[in-house]
């Protein structure tokens, strides 16, 4: 396909436009696609994946640890299930628990991705009739800074009503 000159000149304009506007842009976006950074950040993170559940004194929540993002959870059957956070999650960042790695793309980021793969996994939890929620205690450690741990939490789930509890369909 030929452009005439004036197709030409509005095409260029038109690209220099949007790349000023993706560099204007950048240093509001978490990733900080297209935005000048004379020193790229240094920052690394460690993530350790919660959940909160029902405590057994059956008044409010606990927090309860997931290693490696695996647990086991009953349905609302009373059968128990396995859950590993690898079987949504994909990215190998977003799954290295309990140990120290490079936040490639700053803290920002880590943090916005984190919330994302929570809201992801919670809303495929089915089959877990215990969790309440999952949250992600992230610690990170800025350009060799002090570190400081962020809390990240999924989506709120309605209490889970199990066969034979009061309130259920099975209850007499």
């Amino acid at each position: 396909m030929e452009l005439g000159p004036r197709a030409r000149l509005a095409f260029t304009a038109l690209y220099l436009a949007l790349q000023v506007v993706l560099i204007g842009t950048g240093g509001r976006r978490p990733d900080h696609a297209f935005a000048f950074q004379m020193f790229s950040e240094s920052t690394t993170a460690k993530l350790e994946l919660l959940r909160e559940v029902e405590a057994p004194s059956g008044h409010g929540t606990i927090m309860v640890p997931a290693p490696h993002g695996e647990w086991t959870a009953l349905d609302a059957d009373g059968a128990r299930h396995r859950f590993e956070w690898r079987d949504r999650v994909k990215s190998p960042t977003l799954s290295s628990f309990d140990a120290t790695f490079e936040a490639s793309y700053g803290q920002e980021t880590i943090l916005a991705r984190m919330q994302a793969a929570l809201d992801d996994v919670t809303a495929h939890l089915e089959g877990d009739a215990e969790t309440r929620r999952l949250v992600a205690r992230v610690t990170l450690r800025r350009n060799g800074r002090e570190p400081v741990v962020a809390r990240v939490t999924g989506p709120q789930r309605p209490p889970a009503v199990h066969a034979g509890s009061p309130g259920s369909e099975a209850s007499p």
